[in-house]
């Protein structure tokens, strides 16, 4: 199984994973999305999983690092279906990049009724871009400022005040008073809730 020549190849056309609606279902999901037989053939994948691979696999040594652990889960959740087959395992694994979380792996059996013997799901979580999506809800959620969000996002992915500080350009201070608003207006948010609630 090479993944991503298998991305380049894949064409199934009148298969179950080809109809409309598991296309619509599959292309909605935020994660990238990975379904292989149980031998190894890579049968669908959604645009998110290609646009992760384009974003992540830049040079030739990421490539291999993602390749090599794509293949190692899969083939866990194939032990994993031999060692007990009467139970549902989710196998996972995460890849760090520069001390930060790049991408998270999770896969375990799907059973269709189209196919004799179940397929291999893998969900491909962009940390990046999970961390940004939740970042933008709760700026809006909690009224953030746009500076304020830049902050949160970098608190967000555990960067250090200093590290904020030097990214944004901004004095050490700057990032403190910031901080600060910000949790005060998470706990006005989770104020208001409560008294909602009682």
């Amino acid at each position: 199984m090479d993944t991503f020549e298998a991305l380049e190849t894949l064409k199934t056309p009148g298969s179950p994973l080809d109809s409309v609606l598991m296309k619509g279902l599959l292309e909605g999901f935020m994660d990238g999305i990975l379904i292989f037989t149980h031998q190894g053939n890579l049968v669908h994948t959604n645009s998110n999983a290609e646009q992760i691979f384009e974003k992540l696999t830049q040079d030739k040594k990421q490539y291999q690092v993602i390749d090599r652990e794509l293949r190692r889960v899969y083939q866990a959740v194939i032990d994993s279906g031999n060692l007990y087959p009467e139970q549902d395992i989710t196998i996972e694994s995460e890849l760090n990049h520069s001390g930060q979380n790049v991408l998270r792996i999770r896969a375990r059996w799907l059973k269709l009724e189209a196919y004799e013997q179940p397929l291999v799901l893998i969900i491909l979580e962009d940390q990046t871009n999970s961390i940004q999506s939740l970042v933008t809800t709760e700026s809006q959620k909690y009224g953030l400022t746009p500076r304020e969000a830049e902050i949160w996002l970098l608190r967000r992915e555990n960067r250090s005040y200093k590290e904020i500080a030097a990214e944004l350009v901004i004095s050490l201070n700057t990032v403190k008073k910031h901080v600060k608003n910000i949790r005060s207006k998470l706990k006005f948010y989770k104020f208001q809730q409560d008294l909602l609630a009682s």
